[in-house]
């Protein structure tokens, strides 16, 4: 596939050309609209749209919202301005990748600083919550109001999952924090700290992990220019496809 004279636009080819794809979307999204007009789906959604895909599609969609947007979405790649963009159109954002890609190699995980999983700063906050980090990092996502769609064949996995989401999340205790026995803290304080999950100081550890942007030096800006970071997508890192992000 690297050795096609298409290069990652082989995937759509299929007798199209490069200036087709807005058009091909936008008929694919027709035929999707048909279909729930038709009574055979409860909903319909998108996967790997970006801001600019979905304002084309809203152009000539019947159906507007899509139900969804399915998109990589990490403390490394967290797609800020995307998520903020799909929560104003009232499109729910589904994480997947929420651990961290399966496709990235030694050199990738070097360059952004360790698998999210062995983070430094991942390990602390699940250790201050008693929870694992990969809670951590479902947690990271839902209580932003995204979704998340863990992989387990694992049944203790999946109950921890489930738990990242629905459980309570209180501190442990020890060290000035407080738990079940704290005599200075009221049972509805405590039922209030379950319920807020992840405090304000944790997410924003979480948040300067963010690595989707890079200063570039640039001789005609002083202060450098801002470029995507390719290293923080962590999937379809050895796939031509992670290249179709045209319009």
């Amino acid at each position: 596939m690297a050795e096609s004279p298409d290069g990652p636009f082989v995937y759509a080819k299929q007798g199209h050309t490069l200036d087709q794809i807005q058009y091909l979307r936008s008929e694919t999204w027709r035929a999707m609209e048909d279909l729930l007009y038709q009574g055979k789906c409860r909903a319909i959604g998108v996967s790997n749209f970006t801001i600019r895909h979905l304002e084309a599609l809203k152009k000539t969609a019947r159906v507007w919202p899509p139900a969804v947007n399915q998109i990589e979405c990490h403390p490394y790649n967290p797609q800020t301005e995307l998520v903020e963009y799909c929560k104003k159109e009232g499109i729910a954002v589904v994480a997947y990748a929420s651990l961290g890609g399966q496709d990235t190699g030694k050199k990738t995980w070097n360059v952004l600083g360790g698998k999210l999983l062995e983070r430094m700063e991942i390990q602390e906050i699940a250790q201050k919550y008693g929870k694992t980090p990969a809670q951590v990092l479902l947690r990271w996502a839902t209580q932003q109001g995204i979704g998340v769609i863990p992989k387990s064949g694992n049944v203790e996995h999946m109950k921890l999952s489930l738990e990242a989401v629905y459980g309570d999340w209180k501190l442990v205790g020890g060290d000035g924090l407080y738990d079940d026995d704290d005599d200075d803290v009221s049972n509805q304080q405590q039922q209030q700290r379950q319920r807020q999950g992840l405090s304000q100081e944790d997410m924003e550890i979480l948040k300067n992990l963010d690595q989707s942007k890079v200063v570039v030096d640039d001789d005609n800006d002083e202060s450098g220019s801002v470029h995507w970071n390719e290293h923080s997508r962590l999937c379809w890192v050895r796939d031509p496809l992670k290249m179709l992000d045209f319009d």
